[in-house]
């Protein structure tokens, strides 16, 4: 069941967040990330993100989503410290998940030719996942990275 403000059901990411992954993001290594969620002007929830590589930072990003009332759509923009910012606008979504197609401004060099999608799934109100698939064209959407966060504060 879904609340009147779609975007309530989603406080739940204030706070910090901490977790990882191992040989994802076109990599290999283990992976630390943090975030950091809160609320601003009472209808973004904002996402300060900073993973580290062995030890380095390897990227650090902010993003800001929303509900857009006149769409009906979940929004998100993402911007990296990779010089680049993911548009992500919902294609699909339950009580537990958001799913967002992506489209990357500009598109790194690395990545013509290529379709993105990405993913909030809530496991619980202390863990969630964060993903990216990618796909060539005509192909299927795979796994690029998903990343686990368990909450600490």
């Amino acid at each position: 069941m879904y609340s009147e403000d779609p975007l309530a059901d989603w406080h739940f990411l204030i706070g910090k967040w901490k977790g990882g992954s191992s040989d994802q993001f076109g990599g290999d290594g283990e992976i630390v990330a943090t975030a950091n969620f809160s609320m601003e002007l009472g209808k973004y929830i904002m996402g300060k993100h900073d993973a580290y590589r062995d030890g380095k930072l390897e990227n650090a990003s902010i993003g800001m989503m929303w509900y857009d009332v006149r769409n009906k759509k979940f929004i998100r923009k993402t911007f990296f410290s990779y010089g680049f910012v993911n548009n992500e606008i919902e294609y699909e979504r339950s009580a537990t998940e958001l799913k967002f197609e992506v489209v990357l401004e500009p598109v790194p060099q690395a990545f013509d030719g290529m379709k993105w999608r990405s993913y909030i799934r809530k496991v619980s109100d202390t863990e969630i996942r964060l993903g990216l698939e990618s796909a060539k064209e005509g192909e299927d959407f795979t796994s690029f990275g998903e990343t686990v966060l368990h909450k600490n504060s």
